[in-house]
């Protein structure tokens, strides 16, 4: 999700830098996935090598449709098992200019491609239905916004309360205190 992720934490800090809400002079983003021990290394090089071939197939006409072929077909998807049994969890730093650490997670039980996808959507869609004016910068706001620039602390509540967790902490990463 690195891609789609860096392009709207960029657009979010680009629409508050406009509105005088920077997040800061120095801000950049980055996005990783980290692997823990053992063999670190050659998870990484399998993830790697993986993602390098299906990019290449999705550059070939036969690549696409042996991928396509191998894929779930309209209709098919995860099993119930597989959807109530998932889960995700999403650990963030943020390091200041002055070298203070904050830390964050976000988290939540079921198949993150599915429950979770359907809870982001969801909550996003009841904030703008239930919860329009509570919305970060009221009806003055609009244009290609992200969530955070036009959903805010609303969608934020909306999906704690839906069961997600979201936590910050400046104690160390995973003490988790509530945002």
């Amino acid at each position: 999700m690195g891609v789609a992720n860096t392009r709207i934490v960029r657009r979010s800090a680009g629409l508050f830098e406009q509105w005088n809400e920077s997040y800061g002079p120095e801000f950049y983003y980055q996005e990783f996935q980290k692997y823990g021990p053992p063999r670190a290394r050659a998870k990484a090089l399998i993830t790697l090598t993986g993602l390098g071939v299906l990019q290449a197939g999705l550059q070939s006409s036969l690549g696409r449709r042996l991928l396509k072929s191998l894929a779930p077909k309209p209709g098919q998807g995860p099993s119930q098992k597989t959807m109530d049994n998932g889960f995700f969890r999403c650990d963030l730093v943020g390091l200041a200019a002055d070298g203070r650490k904050v830390y964050g997670a976000v988290s939540d039980k079921g198949d993150p491609g599915n429950r979770a996808t359907v809870k982001f959507l969801c909550e996003s869609a009841l904030s703008l239905a239930l919860n329009a004016g509570d919305l970060p910068g009221g009806q003055q706001r609009g244009g290609v916004l992200t969530p955070a620039t036009g959903l805010g602390d609303v969608l934020v509540q909306r999906l704690r309360n839906a069961g997600m967790r979201l936590e910050t902490s400046d104690q160390g990463p995973f003490a988790g205190q509530a945002v």
